[in-house]
C-alpha cells in the first residue's frame, strides 16, 4: 500500500493537468499513488493518461458530472493510503522535494492536518501574486481554536495541505468556504495541526476559476458565512471574534435590512444579528462605512498598513 494518495479531481483543463503531473513525477519521494477523478465533458484526459502508461496512476471517469467539491470527495473515496494529498489540477509542486516535506509533516500520528507555505501564481500574468506564510503564533491560535479560520483562511488552498484519511469529507453545500469548513471539521475532532514555512506548493490562479466567479457573489457569501456560524453553533457574533466579519459583510454588500440576509439564508441566525438592523442601524452603518472606506484608502496609500 502506498504511503500517500495524491488525489487530483479534474475538469477539462488538460494542459493544467499535464503541468501538475509533471511536478509530481519528478518528486524525490516516490511512495505514492495518483488518483484522478475526471468530471470532464470530453475524453481528452483519459486519452492522454493512456499514453503515459504509469502504474502509479489510477483513473476514474465519473458517470455523471459531480461538480465541485463532490468530485474532490470522489477522489478521496477512491484513495487507499492513510495520508491524502489533494492536488487541484491548476496547482503544482514548487520543487522536487515538495512531497517529502508534506510527508515529513505527518510523521507523528497525532497530526490530522498539516500545511505548507504556498505561493499564489497568476496564470494569465505569469507572476507571483502573494505568498501565504502565516506566523507560528497564528498557527498555534488556530490549533487551539479552529473556528478562527472563519475569520480568514490562514491555511490556504486544499493543495497546500495533507491530511489523515477519515470519514470527514468536503461539505457539498459549500463552494467559497468549503476548504476552511473542512479544516475546521478535521481540527475539531483531533486538534493537532502541523506547519512548514517551506514554499512547497504553487497555487495557479486565473480569471476562469470558480473562485473568481464567487468571491463577489452576494448570495454565496451571505449563505455560506451564516451557514458556517450555524453549523458550529455560534449563536452570538457581536463583541465576539466574528464581529468584524459581520460588519465587513454588511458593508461590502450594502445590507440595510435583515431581509437582505434572510432572502439568501433562511435558517437560524445568530441571536443578536437582528439587533444590528434596529432603530439605530443607520447611524452605525454610516460610521462603519466611513471607517471601512478610510481604512481602505490608507491601505492603498501605504500598502504596509
Amino acid at each position: 500500500m502506498p504511503k500517500v494518495s495524491i488525489c487530483i479531481p479534474t475538469y477539462n483543463n488538460l494542459e493544467s493537468l499535464k503541468r501538475c503531473l509533471s511536478s509530481i513525477l519528478i518528486q524525490t519521494f516516490q511512495d505514492y499513488e495518483i488518483v484522478i477523478t475526471d468530471d470532464s465533458n470530453n475524453d481528452q484526459i483519459n486519452m492522454y493518461l493512456q499514453t503515459l502508461s504509469n502504474s502509479k496512476i489510477r483513473y476514474y471517469k465519473n458517470t455523471t458530472q459531480l461538480g465541485s467539491p463532490e468530485n474532490w470527495n470522489q477522489a478521496i473515496r477512491m484513495s487507499v493510503a492513510n495520508l491524502v494529498k489533494i492536488m487541484h489540477h491548476d496547482d503544482w509542486f514548487t520543487h522536487e522535494k515538495s512531497l517529502q516535506i508534506f510527508y515529513d509533516l505527518m510523521h507523528d500520528s497525532k497530526f490530522s492536518l498539516a500545511f505548507v507555505a504556498s505561493r499564489n501564481y497568476h496564470l494569465d500574468n505569469k507572476s507571483v501574486i502573494s505568498i501565504n506564510m502565516p506566523g507560528m503564533d497564528v498557527v498555534s491560535q488556530i490549533e487551539y481554536n479552529p473556528l478562527l479560520l472563519i475569520k480568514g483562511n490562514y491555511i490556504g488552498a486544499p493543495s497546500a495541505t495533507i491530511f489523515r484519511k477519515s470519514d470527514i469529507l468536503f461539505d457539498s453545500k459549500l463552494i467559497w468556504l468549503v476548504d476552511i469548513d473542512f479544516y475546521i471539521s478535521l481540527l475539531l475532532r483531533n486538534g493537532k495541526l502541523n506547519y512548514s514555512t517551506n514554499d512547497a506548493i504553487t497555487i495557479g490562479i486565473s480569471n476562469s476559476q470558480i473562485t473568481t466567479h464567487v468571491i463577489n457573489d452576494e448570495k454565496i457569501n451571505i449563505f455560506e458565512f451564516f451557514y458556517l456560524l450555524n453549523k458550529y453553533s455560534i449563536i452570538r457574533v457581536f463583541n465576539s471574534e466574528f464581529h468584524e466579519n459581520v460588519q465587513k459583510l454588511i458593508l461590502r454588500f450594502n445590507l440595510k435590512f435583515i431581509t437582505d440576509i434572510t432572502k439568501h439564508y433562511q435558517y437560524e441566525l445568530p441571536k443578536d444579528i437582528r439587533l444590528y438592523f434596529g432603530w439605530n442601524y443607520k447611524i452605525k452603518y454610516v460610521l462603519h462605512k466611513f471607517r471601512y472606506r478610510l481604512s481602505s484608502f490608507l491601505s492603498i496609500k501605504n500598502p504596509r498598513l
